[in-house]
């Protein structure tokens, strides 16, 4: 008897969990889940109910919830997507200042690094940038701030970056329009010392790059003269041509070289003056000196997750 009843308790359980549910029902289960934080059944529950037939409202505070509970999941990619949507469908729903702010918050969960692919980064800026033009008086305005600065920080360390890639390889021409892009776009998050210092290193140490491109040209120099001895006209021509176009290079190259050394003496001068007591003051005089000081300076990584970064935006 007891075995029977056991399962007939099993068979209908069974049965229970094959009837189709409401829309109702699962909008319902989806709120009830929320207050429980079990967040995995909350956006299964919500994203079933807004298949289902829901009123506008419905529809909208399901929208930001599901949005919600991806987020409170950590599933910040996912995230982003439903408060895109929800922001694109409901843009003058009482929920808008929320979800536009911790949009931003989740592309700043998905941002690795300095050394990657900036696009979420780049989104996180933006989004704080137009949550303060929108609300500049809201209560978050001073972390939307601090979150901005946060996102024009990686950036502008994403170009040192670059520069710091162009500086190993003795790409100083290259390095230097980066440094010079940083130091007049993002000079409010970066330490002047070390950007200055960085810059003037590139210009002094130019005579590197010179010295390398020279050589280059001048075995291409003494293929073309081979050029010379042949027994076709044409190809003659076009080494005499080609000789006097590598000569003109060879001689930019040289030129470049000391107009470089110049203004890197002038800038590292400045540096070692003005912050003698900096780690880049100290290593400006010592170039300065004579030493060749070329290791790639590291990479500033703000988002080296504090105690406080791991504390979730509440709304």
């Amino acid at each position: 008897m007891k075995n029977w009843m056991f399962f007939l308790a099993l068979a209908l359980a069974f049965s229970c969990e094959r009837i189709p549910q409401t829309t109702e029902g699962l909008y319902q289960k989806g709120f009830e889940a929320l207050k429980e934080e079990d967040w995995g059944k909350a956006t299964n529950y919500l994203e079933k109910a807004l298949e289902g037939e829901l009123s506008p409202k419905e529809k909208e505070r399901t929208k930001f919830a599901l949005a919600n509970a991806y987020f409170n999941d950590g599933n910040f990619e996912e995230a982003a997507i439903q408060y895109e949507e929800f922001l694109e469908l409901y843009p003058a729903s009482p929920f808008a200042k929320d979800a536009l702010f911790r949009l931003g918050v989740s592309y700043l969960n998905l941002i690795k690094g300095p050394e990657w692919d900036q696009t979420f980064t780049e989104k996180a800026y933006q989004i704080f940038e137009e949550f303060l033009k929108r609300y500049p008086t809201d209560g978050r305005a001073s972390k939307a701030k601090e979150y901005r600065k946060i996102a024009r920080k990686i950036l502008a360390e994403h170009e040192l970056y670059i520069a710091g890639t162009y500086d190993m390889v003795h790409k100083f021409t290259a390095s230097i329009r980066r440094y010079e892009r940083v130091l007049r776009e993002y000079s409010d998050v970066e330490p002047m010392d070390r950007l200055k210092y960085l810059l003037g290193r590139a210009y002094y140490f130019t005579s590197i790059q010179a010295e390398e491109e020279i050589g280059r040209l001048r075995r291409q120099l003494e293929k073309e003269k081979e050029r010379l001895n042949s027994d076709n006209p044409e190809e003659r021509r076009v080494a005499k041509s080609r000789i006097e176009l590598i000569g003109k290079d060879i001689e930019s190259w040289k030129r470049i070289a000391e107009e470089n050394r110049k203004v890197g003496e002038k800038i590292l001068s400045e540096v070692a003056k003005k912050y003698p007591n900096s780690p880049y003051g100290v290593k400006a005089r010592r170039i300065l000196l004579g030493e060749r000081i070329l290791n790639v300076e590291p990479v500033i990584n703000p988002l080296k997750r504090s105690i406080w970064w791991k504390i979730k935006e509440t709304l």
